[in-house]
């Protein structure tokens, strides 16, 4: 009697899957390594000083290996809207000096879970949307600043 169940229990764990989007996200974030070593970077200086306020150049005088320094022009910090998950978005540019294919993560720094890209980067505020290339949603204090998510623009063709 069991045995008649086994394939009906096969056939609907195989027809149940779905397609994995991990390995895209991979993806994404493999050609965009500085940004998630910037994402370190903010991380360790928001612990560091327990502050909210900071710009480029306060982080890039962390940036001890100068990794970051010629990648990005600027730096915005806003709160994540979203009410249930909340904590800070930190919004960046690229520079035009952007050498994304030499940077390499240190050991401890390993890719974050969720990197994506989408066409429309700020919920709240347009102005965000067109002046900044991507955010990084990092989590508040009490849950020790975990990056969260890295959401890049979808480059338009």
């Amino acid at each position: 009697m069991h045995f008649r169940a086994i394939p009906y229990l096969i056939i609907l764990c195989l027809g149940c899957r779905t397609a994995s989007r991990s390995v895209q996200m991979r993806v994404i974030a493999e050609d965009n390594k500085d940004v998630v070593a910037l994402s370190y970077l903010i991380r360790d200086y928001m612990r560091k000083t327990r502050s909210d306020s900071f710009t480029l150049s306060d982080i890039v005088k962390n940036d001890t290996l100068r990794r970051v320094t010629r990648n990005f022009s600027s730096l915005e910090v806003a709160d994540w809207p979203n009410v249930w998950r909340g904590g800070y978005a930190v919004y960046f540019k690229f520079s035009d000096e952007r050498n994304k294919d030499s940077l390499k993560l240190m050991p401890y720094e390993r890719i974050p879970w969720k990197v994506k890209t989408k066409k429309k980067i700020a919920t709240t505020d347009a102005q965000l949307a067109i002046k900044f290339d991507g955010l990084i949603h990092l989590y508040y204090p009490e849950r020790h600043y975990h990056i969260v998510e890295i959401i890049m623009k979808r480059p338009t063709n």
